[in-house]
């Protein structure tokens, strides 16, 4: 049981002008703040101003707001990075997360404008910020291109920190050829691949993002183990010779009513001895938290498909049980709130 949460007056303040907070954070990391306070440490506002070309009075703005947001810190007139904003706000960081800040404002921020009529509705109404054919945000970008790039760029990021987990959280050395579903540019594809030198893995995704990650995957120089494969997992077979499908980030964008069907098909296309792989955030199963999960979900809601969320923990052992997988192991002790599920067919 989650223990329970009662927010403070800075936190009802930060929630109610969070578009402001999000907007000084996209601001500094835009203008490159992050950046020069990691390089010149304990910077003055005056040489910050003149770096980032500001003049005085909007500068301080910027620099007052990030301040009290704890996100830089002051001491005796100088400025220096918080080790959050270090971590994770300066561009060459192995974790950075910029690019993922530029889908919440290309793509996140414009489609919870309409999140309010997307609840009454109870289907992702924000997708109309997204021109294009078809239902969903992810076959809409196809007419996007610069905002699948952003998008691509956002997962990436996401991905190199969460392939870090994946590789060594569980042993792929014990299948053959693993399906990445909704593989994206090849990220996780690519860490399996380097870390287990006998296994083959396919990128299982849309034709433009193949094309992506096909150059990804030529530039690493695994093409002879990693493929790609264009379809649609939900309506297309899986390739053939498969003995572990892997689902990253990707369960959360369906209803666990379709994420059961998903299931029951990966069944029928498994071997006795194959397993599917669930790897991505998950919730508390009290529906209480955690907070990273909670502020994810509303995005599945009213852009991507109108219907997914951050699901919790038993929800997807549910599924897998009454799929037909007679085993189900969790790995435990992931950071970020993630988890990982592992249902063996046999």
């Amino acid at each position: 049981m989650s223990q329970a949460r009662e927010i403070d007056m800075d936190g009802f303040l930060l929630v109610a002008q969070g578009h402001s907070a999000f907007q000084l954070l996209w601001s500094g990391v835009q203008l490159g703040l992050f950046d020069a306070l990691s390089r010149h440490p304990e910077s003055t506002a005056a040489q910050l101003c003149e770096s980032l070309e500001l003049q005085a009075y909007p500068g301080r703005v910027l620099l007052t707001g990030l301040a009290a947001l704890g996100l830089i810190v002051k001491v005796d007139g100088r400025y220096r990075n918080s080790a959050v904003a270090e971590r994770l706000l300066v561009g060459d960081k192995p974790d950075s997360m910029a690019p993922v800040l530029g889908w919440q404002a290309e793509i996140v921020y414009p489609g919870l404008q309409d999140f309010l009529p997307s609840l009454r509705a109870g289907r992702n109404l924000g997708l109309s910020r997204f021109p294009g054919s078809g239902e969903t945000l992810y076959e809409r970008l196809v007419s996007h291109p610069e905002l699948e790039q952003v998008f691509q760029d956002a997962m990436s990021a996401l991905s190199r920190q969460a392939n870090r987990l994946i590789v060594d959280a569980f042993d792929f050395g014990s299948f053959t050829h693993v399906v990445d579903a909704g593989g994206g540019d090849g990220t996780n594809a690519i860490a399996l691949a380097r870390r287990y030198p006998s296994l083959r893995v396919t990128v299982y995704d849309s034709e433009s993002v193949c094309h992506i990650a096909s150059e990804k995957i030529a530039a690493a120089g695994l093409a002879d183990r990693v493929s790609t494969c264009v379809g649609n997992f939900l309506q297309d077979p899986f390739p053939a010779g498969v003995d572990a499908i892997l689902f990253c980030h990707i369960l959360t964008i369906w209803s666990m009513e379709r994420n059961l069907d998903l299931l029951r098909k990966c069944w029928r296309s498994l071997p006795a001895a194959g397993a599917v792989v669930v790897f991505n955030m998950m919730g508390n199963d009290d529906d209480t938290g955690p907070i990273g999960t909670a502020l994810g979900s509303p995005y599945f809601l009213a852009i991507a498909t109108g219907e997914g969320m951050l699901h919790a923990r038993k929800d997807y052992q549910q599924a897998m049980l009454e799929a037909g997988f007679t085993r189900v192991v969790e790995v435990s002790g992931l950071p970020l709130n993630h988890g990982m599920l592992v249902a063996h067919k046999n």
